[in-house]
């Protein structure tokens, strides 16, 4: 049993209802980010930047909103920049059509990640946050152009083969935005660095079943093709019949694989710094859905799945206070 620690309060915003995000996040940029030239944001752009982060992650990932609030208040706004950013990037495939206006955007963000490490950050409030998170957080670079990678050969909607391309799109992903998170609470640990890692293939993996609904309706698929054959399912018949029992047994391994890196993940965090824990809370939103979708029979199209999980609250504040995912 993890050492229990002191409750602590059940945030505010846990009582606030989300809104859904509609069109592109950035169609709500406020006006006075809107130049490409670089400044020193002011007292008041720095409100509005906040401003602007805090409702970017509340629509667009207010699960993981709701794992930051957990963050100690000194970090806080660093792990919300890096949140941010990866907010921005995916959801430039989700709004665009042409693969090549996302190539175009991912360069603009590679740019911005150079200016940003350069010290001259372009006048938008996630690059100006993550410009002042490096100002206390040694947030390597390297994680932003690997996610970058991967969001720009994602534009292609490749086919994964195996359940292991999944994981290393995850990795690639989830688990280098958690290794963001830890450097944001000035971590560099082994211990941590490796629950991460499973923790963001499992946070990967399920973001991809749970994606799987709103993709086939856009005729993309990305279940591994080696469990496609293997159960007798054809992307085409999805598109066309939704699910079926053969489906069913593809979801349940590609399930069951984000499952035990959820119990690969706890081995490490016994041994982690306590410090870390936060970076990690985002397992229990993960950990919800698979549970939720094991009792739909592994249905990913069973309604039930789409709707918020009253628990969450709840699961998060436990695993806060006894340092569990």
């Amino acid at each position: 049993m993890p050492p229990r620690l002191s409750n602590p309060p059940i945030p505010v915003a846990f009582r606030v209802p989300p809104r859904r995000c509609i069109g592109s996040a950035s169609s709500s940029l406020p006006r006075r980010f809107a130049s490409s030239s670089s400044s020193s944001p002011s007292s008041a752009s720095s409100t509005l930047q906040t401003s602007y982060i805090s409702s970017l992650l509340r629509k667009a990932d207010y699960e993981n909103y709701l794992a930051t609030l957990f963050t100690p208040s000194a970090s806080r706004q660093a792990v919300w920049a890096v949140r941010a950013f990866n907010v921005e990037t995916a959801l430039i495939r989700e709004n665009v059509k042409n693969p090549q206006l996302g190539v175009g955007r991912i360069a603009w963000w590679r740019d911005a990640i150079e200016k940003v490490y350069n010290g001259t950050p372009p006048v938008h409030p996630v690059a100006q946050a993550l410009a002042q998170a490096l100002e206390t957080a040694p947030l390597s670079k390297s994680w932003f152009k690997r996610i970058l990678s991967e969001r720009e050969a994602n534009l292609q909607d490749p086919q994964y083969a195996s359940v292991a391309d999944l994981e290393k799109y995850a990795e690639n992903t989830a688990s280098a935005l958690l290794y963001l998170q830890l450097e944001a609470l000035g971590l560099q640990n082994p211990q941590a660095d490796h629950a991460a890692s499973h923790v963001g293939k499992a946070i990967g993996i399920a973001t991809i079943l749970r994606a799987t609904p709103f993709h086939v309706e856009e005729r993309r698929f990305y279940l591994p093709s080696e469990l496609m054959a293997k159960h007798g399912v054809a992307a085409e018949t999805v598109f066309r019949s939704g699910p079926s029992p053969s489906l069913e047994e593809v979801v349940f391994e590609v399930a069951t694989a984000a499952n035990d890196h959820l119990i690969t993940a706890r081995s490490f965090l016994k041994d982690s710094p306590p410090a870390a824990h936060p970076a990690l809370l985002s397992a229990v939103p993960a950990e919800l859905y698979l549970q939720a979708l094991e009792k739909s029979n592994f249905n990913l199209f069973d309604p039930k799945l789409s709707k918020r999980n009253w628990r969450l609250p709840f699961r998060l504040w436990s695993a806060a206070r006894n340092r569990t995912i």
